[in-house]
């Protein structure tokens, strides 16, 4: 990363992290979906998830989110509707407990730290 985004963003760009990304792509192709769409279900799927925020860098994908997002996340008696099917949970779930912490799976974590 470049000094101007701090010191932090590192981590999103190390090995474990990338190999996550690939892993949780290959799962949202599985179910025919964007990772986008897998993202944001997912996250409307959690039960101490209460506000799913939104970015976006084009009028396009803000239009993508719209569309997934608009998707109604209860049911009519006020119980929370699973988005994702159970088995594709419990997949992204194994993916993510492989690599908890990108911070700490980083390959790295030496001299290039400090911009060296």
């Amino acid at each position: 990363d470049t000094m101007g985004w701090g010191r932090t963003l590192y981590r999103y760009r190390s090995e474990p992290a990338s190999q996550a990304v690939r892993e949780y792509a290959k799962l949202a192709d599985k179910y025919g979906m964007s990772l986008t769409e897998m993202a944001i279900k997912w996250c409307q799927s959690r039960d101490l998830v209460t506000s799913t925020l939104l970015a976006h860098t084009s009028m396009q994908q803000l239009r993508q989110c719209l569309e997934i997002a608009k998707d109604s996340t209860y049911n009519s008696d006020g119980s929370r509707r699973l988005l994702l099917p159970e088995e594709l949970m419990w997949e992204i779930d194994r993916v993510h407990m492989k690599n908890r912490l990108p911070v700490f799976a980083s390959e790295r974590v030496g001299r290039d730290w400090y911009g060296e």
